[in-house]
């Protein structure tokens, strides 16, 4: 029989048996006919899709995000009204809180994606809490929110169009295509990363809300049930939400605490369904599901699909771990993973065992007359071919290690960067202190000096570190008050601080953007350098022109404030600009000095930042237009000079802290970090000598046993 009479076959006997209501569970009927499970995977999709043009029941269906709560009825299809400035042009879909538009915005061409609010109460929550997420999020694979408004009373956001439709219309055509598959997940897994930098989890990732354009590219959408995290990527006390098919078992069940991990999870579930056709967790009711999801493991998607590659089978089951601290850490480890996997490189979710490399030199078998030159001459190339698998595993590892350093960095940036924003608020704030004002304007420094006491011995934010000082500066840069005080330099006169004239600098500004981050400079306090927040602001009438600073100095500690432990191995450390008594020329390059260092700890004595090379900070091409530094695989720790411990080679990543000129460099010790791939280089060539001499032991054998049997024969 042909392969296409066995397919007609299979799908007449399926069809017979959804009629008698006997239809075989998808996945175990995949498994029981692996030579044809692309085929069939398309065969089910299909049947999902027309199956009532056929007479089948609908199956029961578990994909609609639920909220544990009745959804309110639709409203009518508004094609061709006017909606405020736009014009419907027909409905594309409507849900439980809102229904979505085809729309064109009037007197233009542009066509966009109108989703109007159709509840209330919970629904209109949910909604602000969509808009409000979405549109922080600046990622070429999630859907850009371009307008926010109201009409008739219901609020309603425009997006991008994106014309190509849902991941859940074209899961069957990836079963046949596993690279197709993983470049889509990566992609997906990027945006849910990019996501998670700014504390939000998404929480109802599935193929329906991944649109897909006309090239196929990816783009997360639909971020109505979307929690905001602590820095920890964690989130607590939110109601059960989601899609059951896609929810981690931890979400099922309502844990208190939810991390990033449940979006690890979904990942893995959609990565499951582009395998295999199927999806890893069923039931024909609710409350089978969630058993389904609670339960046992589902089996591997191999076992359904054994085409589906073995790095991707070992990544899928790797994101659906049930302990969420066994799963990949973040998104982003799933895609690098992926991308690995793509690049035809290992990947950490399954190593290869020697069997497969030694497989290769088993095959061979020389013939006896050459077997001592032969032998020879593979060991001479399995020592070259070790030796070259050890320069190009030393390249790889290197840009490895090189790209998670530039990832941890860019998380303690992104850190650092919302401790600044804290400190900033609070100098805002006691800048528009009315007490501040007046006491400045009256001349009552003691007060004032009181009341700048008052906000720095305030307690900090949970997480956060205070402020090492906060002073007054008048309109001619002289100090006119400080907390903690020091007489000593009160009616000292600063104007050629960049802390004062940058503050001023940005008087005019909108306020978020008033407060100034000045350059590194010494403390004439304690004689350390440090970096200092300050805003200008007038102490009375804006006619008298009386514009005073006030500013307050951030501490810096070996450990960016941010609990890090330096082991020997990895330093996190940061650059910042050295303040040189003069405004920089536009485009100027500023000089760098090494601020935080966990080097400088060790000498307790220690004033001066040191100074950072000025070449060793390359830019690099950035996607998103960010600044973004090269990599440095030879990078000499510029501290190494004045602690040893910090000597030699290192391998650094770099990460600009956004909206500011400084840089967090998160390096690792290049011995530490090859040694591992060394030592397998060198146990590879141990395990050649072996072979080579049993090789030679097995031929001298061979050659004696056929020197006595031609003996016996003559």
């Amino acid at each position: 029989m042909t392969p296409a009479a066995d397919l007609d076959e299979l799908a007449a006997e399926f069809l017979a048996a959804a009629e008698r209501g006997a239809a075989p569970d998808p996945a175990e009927w995949l498994a029981r006919h692996p030579a044809h499970a692309a085929e069939l995977a398309a065969f089910l999709a299909d049947l999902g899709r027309f199956g009532s043009f056929l007479g089948l029941p609908p199956p029961p269906s578990h994909d609609e995000t639920v909220e544990f709560r009745p959804s309110p009825g639709a409203d009518a299809d508004g094609s061709g009204e006017r909606f405020g400035e736009y014009e419907l042009l027909g409905e594309l879909g409507r849900g439980g809180m809102g229904v979505v538009y085809r729309a064109r915005l009037s007197g233009t061409s542009l066509v966009v994606a109108l989703k109007q609010l159709t509840g209330d109460g919970a629904d209109a929550a949910r909604f602000r809490s969509e808009v409000e997420s979405a549109a922080q999020l600046r990622h070429p694979n999630i859907v850009p929110v371009y307008h926010v408004g109201e009409h008739a009373g219901r609020p309603f956001f425009t997006m991008r169009l994106v014309e190509g439709g849902t991941l859940d219309r074209q899961v069957a055509r990836h079963v046949a295509d596993p690279l197709a598959a993983a470049r889509l997940v990566a992609a997906v897994a990027r945006a849910v990363h990019h996501a998670h930098q700014r504390r939000v989890l998404h929480r109802d990732l599935k193929p329906a809300n991944i649109l897909l354009d006309e090239a196929g590219e990816p783009h997360v959408a639909d971020f109505g049930l979307a929690a905001r995290t602590d820095e920890a990527g964690a989130v607590a006390a939110v109601p059960p939400a989601g899609s059951l098919p896609w929810m981690a078992p931890e979400a099922v069940r309502g844990d208190a605490t939810l991390t990033t991990t449940v979006d690890v999870w979904a990942l893995g579930v959609i990565l499951y369904e582009l395998l295999t056709g199927v999806r890893p967790f069923r039931g024909a009711t609710a409350g089978g599901l969630r058993a389904a999801v609670l339960g046992a493991d589902p089996p591997p998607p191999r076992a359904v699909n054994p085409r589906a590659p073995r790095d991707l089978d070992a990544i899928c089951r790797r994101c659906l771990a049930r302990d969420p601290d066994r799963r990949y850490e973040s998104a982003s480890a799933v895609a690098l993973d992926l991308e690995r996997w793509l690049r035809d490189e290992p990947v950490r979710a399954r190593r290869a065992g020697r069997g497969e490399r030694a497989a290769r030199w088993c095959r061979r078998n020389p013939g006896l007359a050459a077997a001592a030159g032969l032998t020879a001459a593979g060991l001479v190339a399995l020592a070259a071919a070790a030796l070259s698998l050890a320069r190009g595993q030393d390249a790889v590892t290197r840009q490895l290690v090189c790209a998670q350093n530039e990832h941890a960095a860019e998380l303690a940036a992104g850190a650092f960067l919302r401790r600044i924003e804290h400190h900033a608020q609070t100098v805002r704030d006691a800048a528009d202190d009315a007490d501040v004002r007046r006491a400045c304007a009256d001349g009552r420094m003691d007060a004032a000096r009181d009341l700048l006491r008052t906000r720095i011995e305030a307690t900090p934010a949970p997480g956060t570190v205070g402020l090492a000082s906060m002073f007054l500066l008048d309109d001619g840069g002289v100090m006119r008050a400080i907390w903690p005080e020091k007489d000593r330099i009160v009616g000292t006169r600063f104007a050629d601080r960049d802390y004062f004239a940058g503050a001023r600098e940005r008087a005019g500004r909108p306020e978020p953007e008033q407060v100034h981050l000045s350059r590194v400079f010494p403390s004439k306090n304690d004689h350390r350098d440090k970096l200092a927040l300050s805003v200008a602001f007038r102490v009375s009438g804006p006619g008298d022109g009386r514009e005073w600073v006030l500013g307050a100095s951030i501490p810096t500690d070996p450990t960016l404030g941010l609990g890090i432990t330096p082991d020997g191995r990895r330093a996190v450390a940061l650059l910042a600009p050295r303040d040189t008594g003069r405004r920089p020329d536009p485009g100027e390059v500023p000089e760098y000095v090494v601020l935080v260092h966990p080097g400088y700890s060790a000498d307790a004595g220690h004033h001066t930042a040191v100074p950072f090379p000025a070449d060793r900070l390359r830019p690099a091409p950035s996607a998103d237009g960010r600044p973004r530094f090269a990599p440095d695989e030879d990078y000499a720790d510029p501290v190494g000079g004045q602690n040893p411990a910090y000597a030699g080679r290192w391998l650094a990543g770099f990460a600009a802290v956004e909206g500011t000129d400084l840089v967090v460099v998160e390096q690792q010790q290049y011995d530490a970090a090859l040694a591992p791939h060394r030592a397998f280089a060198v146990h590879l060539l141990a395990w050649a000598g072996g072979v080579a001499a049993a090789g030679l032991a097995v031929f001298a054998g061979l050659a004696l046993v056929r020197g006595r049997a031609g003996r016996v024969a003559s």
